[in-house]
């Protein structure tokens, strides 16, 4: 039997789920939770998937250029890396307060602490949060360079945008709205800053491009007088050889997007998060706690163990997480918010995405890749057969490099898939302009 890797501990959650029963019991039916459930932040990792697959070709580790053709694969984590002050909270610290404190807007506070939902109901005493980031004035910069450099219509930021909403709202794709906008966080989307404008439309090549256009259409011109005061006849047998010339078809290869190897026979393994179904209901109850104490739900004592092993579970309505407190007797627990994030928490912040999550300790936080032994995976409790593009965005402490867990929500689903394929290795590609699709 091919066993799972349980990542990054205390730091994945449950999808959001109803349940059937006091006993807590889900079922199949309610592994999809509708679309309108999610919020913008959620969706923002999702393309378009009505647009038609690019037709791509894989390259080899052997075909590339030069080593600095290799995309750097050490983890940087944007989030933590850009955040220069943090304030450590302690007893009737809000979101609020600290913005105010801080002099910052409270939509900043938010942005650069995902992990604190849109209530700020789960600070927790002695957890360090961001509350200043380095200056901008690089980012406004280049911001004003891709500007005047082929992008004929910015937006200006608020709070309530996502990449997923500028995308759709100016009638492009969002690998599009990633395109113009590089600096932005592909797949993620997590660092729009407030304020901060965004390229939304394409514009024209950028005037030195165009001079340069100019120049040679320029000499070309006066080369071709030159040639045909010389000899017209000369000229219209070469004018009748590219005509046959255009006539022929281009390669094929020469359209394809590349898709570069980052990896080749890396280890491949799953993991998903307790759900009740796999723990016993009956028997003693225990009360499951935050860490400053607030009940927020019971269950068996069986599954409350598994909940503090796991570090996630559901809770009725709810979806927990274990906070930023040591657990005693049940109580170091936080509730996340189901709309930004229904599947959970990655050990960066951001949204876990069943079979689109990744976790891997030697590949860039919020790479996109594709993995070919993935294509045409049946996954359960979706319509859609896999296209074998994922989302580099969770970590593990359990193994080290050349290595990645796929999240796959449930227990149940390792099963199947494991008896289906028993992949064990896979090669893992740059992820081009696949689509990351919603399977769930």
């Amino acid at each position: 039997m091919h066993l799972p890797t349980l990542s990054t501990l205390g730091l994945f959650v449950l999808a959001t789920a109803q349940f059937v029963s006091a006993q807590q019991v889900i079922t199949d039916d309610v592994e999809a939770a509708a679309p309108q459930a999610y919020s913008d932040y959620y969706l923002s990792a999702f393309g378009d998937e009505d647009a038609p697959e690019a037709d791509f070709e894989l390259v080899e580790r052997d075909d590339y250029a030069s080593d600095a053709d290799i995309p750097e694969t050490t983890i940087e984590l944007i989030k933590r890396a850009e955040c220069t002050k943090h304030h450590t909270v302690h007893g009737n610290d809000n979101c609020i307060n600290l913005s105010k404190k801080y002099g910052i807007k409270l939509d900043q506070f938010y942005s650069w602490n995902p992990q604190v939902n849109h209530k700020c109901t789960n600070l927790n005493d002695g957890k360090k949060y961001c509350v200043g980031t380095g200056s901008s004035s690089s980012s406004s910069s280049s911001d004003k360079s891709s500007s005047s450099s082929g992008c004929a219509k910015t937006h200006k930021v608020t709070s309530s945008d996502t990449c997923a909403k500028l995308a759709k709202s100016n009638g492009i794709s969002l690998n599009t709205f990633y395109d113009l906008n590089p600096k932005v966080h592909r797949g993620s989307c997590d660092n729009l800053d407030n304020g901060k404008s965004y390229c939304v439309k394409a514009g024209s090549k950028s005037s030195d491009n165009k001079s340069v256009s100019d120049k040679v259409t320029k000499l070309g011109s006066k080369v071709n007088k030159s040639s045909s005061k010389k000899s017209s006849s000369s000229s219209k047998k070469k004018s009748s050889s590219s005509k046959k010339k255009s006539k022929r078809p281009s390669t094929s290869s020469s359209k394809k997007e590349k898709r570069k190897k980052l990896q080749t026979n890396t280890s491949f393994t799953y993991y998903w998060i307790a759900t009740p179904d796999s723990y016993k209901t009956s028997g003693k109850k225990v009360t499951i706690k935050s860490c400053s104490g607030k009940s927020l739900g019971k269950v068996s004592e069986d599954y409350g163990d598994a909940l503090v092993m796991e570090g996630s579970g559901v809770l009725g309505s709810k979806i927990v997480n274990l906070g930023g407190c040591s657990c005693s007797n049940y109580k170091c627990f936080e509730e996340v918010d189901k709309k930004d994030d229904p599947f959970g928490l990655t050990a960066n912040g951001s949204p876990l995405r069943p079979y689109i999550t990744i976790a891997a300790n030697d590949l860039k936080m919020g790479t996109k890749v594709y993995i070919p032994q993935l294509v045409g995976w049946s996954l359960p409790g979706s319509k859609k057969k896999h296209n074998g593009c994922a989302l580099v965005n969770d970590q593990s402490w359990s193994f080290g490099s050349h290595h990645i867990d796929f999240y796959i929500y449930k227990q149940k689903n390792y099963k199947t898939l494991d008896k289906q394929h028993r992949t064990t290795k896979v090669d893992i590609y740059e992820g081009g302009s696949c689509t990351i699709q919603n399977y769930l």
